[in-house]
């Protein structure tokens, strides 16, 4: 499995650079979101702040979805990608003035901007995906994009806990707005394209709200049309429902630990999880087809429904699993539990994009992933907004079993939705 990974990567030299580019700007955010959530509860004092800015990242991604998934699928996604990470360096380095002036409001509005860059970069980089690797290399890339998210939360949050004890927050900071010009440089060196032939130019960006109405009228009428999609679309959910606890991972560390690192280490432990589970999710995506017209043709198989069984046990385990931190006392413990709850949302997040990268048509795959996608931080958002005002309210132990409860119903009945919808041979 690895040697098939590191073929992939050495001889297609488009992919490996989105790969290095996703990389290094990654491991940027993470050390400075570690440092952003131990700067805005020094200077507040309350256990809920840090949701709220995991929110004020998160929430904005929804809300310019709609016109990030037209422009993906419009504009070149080369160009879309390099502009997406240089409008994000002068936000990055504005942590720094924020830190400096101890300001919450300069901190919140740099955190907002980042999340409206990740909602063009994102979406727009697996849409790339499947026009810059074979159909064979797909299942492959796609598990390396996976990996790639957790193995650099790992280091990202690792290394970010233990520079802003060390160094102070705005070496962090620097790290992230430098991570974004190697990624935009990276990116610029791609010469494949990465979408299909098409009319692709300035007349084609949508700028008046109706054309806006009628992208998006497009995409519903493709997911009314492929119940597949649409159960794939809502998959994410599940999981993010209680992903607003990310949040608060720096209150479970205080209370079992007493130091910076301790809460990067539990980003670390949650990109451990993120890691492993696409790990333990690919064989499922190597098994499954890997073209639209192979689904049609192979109809309801046995990896289709490993895939569903994914999503529905992944999110049920994520509630469980975040349902015992606040009843264990030990930061080791603690590390265990998150690191097991990321497991599956890890194997979730990467068979329900594979699922949708393969099935959607190119001209439409921006847009859907853009829904995907936004409709996964909305709800993480809204989720660390109910974590933040819970943890102020009523405690972090009723928050985590709040959200916990609302995943756990959710994956139950997703899963049941689904089953039925996988048993039905399609036409």
């Amino acid at each position: 499995m690895i040697a098939k990974s590191w073929d992939v990567l050495r001889r297609n030299r488009e992919f490996r650079r989105l790969f290095l580019a996703t990389m290094v700007s990654l491991i940027g955010d993470w050390f400075s979101f570690v440092a952003v959530t131990e700067l805005v509860r020094e200077l507040t004092g309350r256990p809920g702040t840090a949701a709220y800015f995991y929110a004020a990242l998160v929430l904005p991604v929804f809300l310019i979805s709609p016109l990030a998934g037209a422009v993906i699928d419009r504009r070149d996604r080369r160009w879309v990608l390099i502009l997406s990470d240089l409008a994000r360096v002068p936000l990055a380095l504005s942590l720094c003035l924020a830190a400096w002036w101890g300001d919450i409001t300069v901190a919140a509005l740099a955190m907002v901007g980042l999340g409206v860059g990740s909602a063009f970069c994102d979406p727009a980089a697996h849409a790339a995906t499947p026009n810059l690797v074979s159909a064979d290399e797909l299942p492959v890339a796609q598990s390396l994009m996976g990996l790639l998210w957790g193995s650099m939360l790992v280091l990202g949050a690792g290394l970010g806990g233990v520079v802003a004890e060390l160094f102070g927050n705005y070496t962090a900071f620097l790290v992230n707005a430098g991570s974004f010009l190697v990624s935009a440089w990276l990116v610029a060196g791609i010469r494949r394209p990465m979408q299909e032939p098409g009319p692709v130019g300035p007349e084609q960006v949508p700028r008046a709200r109706g054309h806006l109405r009628r992208d998006l009228g497009d995409v519903m009428a493709y997911l009314r049309q492929e119940p597949v999609v649409r159960g794939l679309v809502l998959a994410k959910v599940g999981v993010s429902s209680a992903n607003g606890l990310v949040g608060l991972l720096p209150v479970f560390a205080r209370a079992t630990s007493a130091s910076s690192i301790a809460t990067g280490w539990l980003f670390a432990m949650r990109g451990l999880g993120a890691l492993l589970g696409p790990l333990l999710a690919r064989k499922t995506m190597l098994g499954s087809p890997s073209s639209a017209a192979e689904l049609a043709e192979r109809g309801p198989n046995r990896a289709l429904r490993a895939i569903v069984l994914v999503c529905g046990v992944s999110t049920m385990s994520y509630a469980v699993f975040y349902a015992m931190l606040p009843v264990v006392p030990w930061f080791a413990a603690v590390l265990l539990l998150v690191g097991l709850a990321h497991m599956g949302g890890g194997a979730q997040w990467t068979v329900s994009t594979y699922g949708i990268q393969v099935i959607t048509p190119d001209r439409l795959r921006g847009r859907v992933l853009s829904l995907d996608y936004g409709l996964a931080t909305l709800t993480i958002g809204l989720s660390a907004v109910l974590a933040g005002l819970l943890a102020d309210g009523l405690g972090v132990r009723a928050a985590t079993w709040s959200l916990t409860g609302l995943a756990g119903l959710y994956g139950v009945a997703w899963l049941s939705w689904t089953r039925g919808l996988w048993r039905r041979r399609r036409s």
